[in-house]
Parts: C-alpha cells; structure tokens; sequence
C-alpha cells in the first residue's frame, strides 16, 4: 500500500500551501522515508476472517441435487463473474499470473460470497499458463480453490475445441 507514502505528502508543508509543481517528489526524497508498521490487527482480522457462506457451500452440503433446487428456488437474477477468465483474457492476453490473481482472490471470497460462480478457467487460459507464464493450471485452480472456498468455480469449455485453438477428434472430446 501507498499510504505512508500519502501520509507524508498530506502533510508536507510545501504541499500543504500549494506550492508544489511537477517535480515536488523529485525534490522532496524525505517522503520516502516510510514509517515500519505492524500491521498487527490487519493480522489478526485475516486469521479469524473466514469469507461468508456462499453457493459453494450449498454444493458441498447439499450434493449437487440439492443445489440445483436451490438455484431453481432462488428467487433473483445469480450473477457469474468472468474477471478471473475473460477481463484478463481480453485485455491483457491472459498474461496475469497466478501470484496475481491469488493476491486479490481472499478479497473476492470476502466482497462477492453472493456469486453464483467465478468463471476462471477455460478457453485461452490453460495453454497461456502452461507455454507463456510457465504455470502449472492445475496448480494455479488450487491455490484460487484455498482463498476462494465459498464460490462455486466455472470453466469456459468451447465445444469441440475445448480449452484448444483447433477442434479435436470426437474421441478426445467424448471419451
């Protein structure tokens, strides 16, 4: 976080009166000077934190006949979100590492326990991780599965082609 950073600008006299142009930073490396701080209740709320139940939950109670009730139960729209599969994929070439999206994944599991699923897997992701990032798929589905225990996991499979560029043999797909 930044926020030391901000502190000691906020409260830089300089900054303060206003006087300050492009080069204030450059001019001022004592606002780099960043108090050490123990961030000891931010600690303790990650180790007692457990995220809310969610549809996951449902799933794992209920079997997945049970869930399918509760889904045609449930009264209001169910939401899928595709960030962790498609925003990635069509903005950034599906170039965001694992380490990436498992540092914003104990957030999604505590902000959107409400989710129907999180399509992150499928389409242009498994091969991206294997030949670009160098990452194991498999593993990047379990670290995700770890801080997103709550939210049901969804795949983009595309018929034939599967998780490929091409179709393959009905056999491969089928069998």
């Amino acid at each position: 976080t930044n926020i030391p950073f901000l502190l000691n600008v906020f409260n830089n006299q300089k900054f303060l009166s206003g006087a300050v142009d492009t080069v204030f930073i450059d001019e001022n490396p004592e606002l780099f000077k960043l108090p050490v701080r123990k961030q000891r209740a931010q600690k303790l709320l990650r180790y007692i934190g457990k995220p809310t139940r969610g549809w996951r939950d449902v799933i794992l109670q209920s079997g997945p006949d049970g869930f399918a009730k509760a889904v045609r139960r449930h009264p209001h729209l169910l939401l899928m979100d595709t960030t962790m599969r498609d925003a990635h994929q069509s903005l950034l070439a599906t170039r965001i590492r694992t380490l990436d999206i498992a540092r914003i994944s104990p957030f999604v599991a505590h902000a959107f326990p409400q989710f129907f699923s999180l399509e992150n897997w499928g389409g242009a992701t498994f091969d991206v991780s294997m030949r670009f990032l160098h990452e194991c798929p498999w593993e990047r589905l379990e670290q995700l599965r770890e801080a997103i225990p709550n939210i049901p996991f969804q795949m983009l499979l595309r018929g034939a082609s599967a998780v490929g560029y091409k179709n393959y043999p009905d056999n491969v797909v089928h069998e």
